[in-house]
């Protein structure tokens, strides 16, 4: 009597939230969500976060009417669906969330030139001079080869082989008769 093993499959190390962040279901509830009757006033603090003053001075006005002082800008208003707009910059981490206004990142700082980039250690090259991934050292007289040299072997040809005095067959060499 014998028995079909079934291939083993790994398990899956990330799952959705590992990938996606926190994920909410989705909600087609037809009833309206605000607490309150009609003609109740909404909280201060949530009037100021969806319309800040700003926001209110500029509603309604188109690009030029929106620009101020600053050489820099280029009139885009709350209104507008540009990335300045769109972009959000509240450090809120879900759509949900109202965010505090502050950076969402506290790490940022001003760097020289210098910093920027790998700075101290080996680049990508380096690295593969000195810790060759199959082991064999390398050689600053054998040419490296690439990925395009490692096709044309599998090919069999040359550019030796495929320059010639003839020119390639294609429709555009051909006269019209």
């Amino acid at each position: 009597m014998s028995t079909e093993r079934k291939p083993y499959v790994p398990q899956e190390i990330d799952d959705t939230e590992d990938r996606m962040g926190s994920v909410h279901p989705l909600d087609f509830n037809d009833e309206d969500q605000h607490e309150g009757r009609a003609g109740d006033t909404r909280p201060a603090a949530e009037l100021e976060r969806e319309f800040p003053d700003k926001r209110v001075r500029e509603a309604g006005m188109t690009g030029g009417e929106a620009l101020g002082p600053d050489e820099h800008e280029d009139g885009v208003t709350m209104d507008d669906l540009s990335p300045e707009t769109l972009f959000d910059e509240t450090a809120a981490r879900d759509a949900g969330e109202p965010g505090s206004g502050d950076a969402a990142d506290y790490d940022l700082s001003i760097v020289d030139e210098a910093e920027i980039g790998a700075g101290g250690g080996l680049d990508e090259a380096q690295e593969a001079r000195v810790h060759p991934l199959d082991g064999k050292p390398w050689k600053p007289s054998e040419p490296l080869r690439s990925e395009r040299d490692e096709r044309t072997d599998e090919l069999g040809m040359s550019d030796e082989e495929l320059a010639g005095e003839a020119p390639l067959d294609s429709a555009r060499d051909v006269k019209p008769e």
